[in-house]
């Protein structure tokens, strides 16, 4: 994703963990084959640009929320993790 689509009101270490959690969820939900490709960027550019105003700086956690938010605005099902009895919510790692 080209810096310029990344808000320029975020310092340049902040701009730069938002480029990189970007791509990685891209690489990862690319994968997926999504119908509209244009739509499932912006989606996971938004849902991390959202976290990061809010103060998480978490790179694992970015990508799994942007992920989840983009399969679900693209009509894909979000991955669910089995964990001890559970569902959680998970990235297809």
């Amino acid at each position: 994703m080209p810096l310029n689509e990344i808000p320029t009101s975020f310092p340049p270490e902040i701009r730069s963990l938002i480029d990189s959690a970007l791509e990685q969820a891209w690489l990862e939900l690319r994968k997926d084959n999504p119908i509209d490709e244009l739509m499932a960027r912006r989606k996971l550019l938004t849902t991390i640009v959202a976290l990061v105003a809010i103060g998480d700086t978490d790179p694992a956690k970015l990508k799994r929320f942007a992920l989840n938010a983009a399969r679900a605005a693209v009509g894909m099902k979000p991955v669910v993790r089995k964990t001890a009895g559970k569902s959680a919510l998970a990235p297809s790692t």
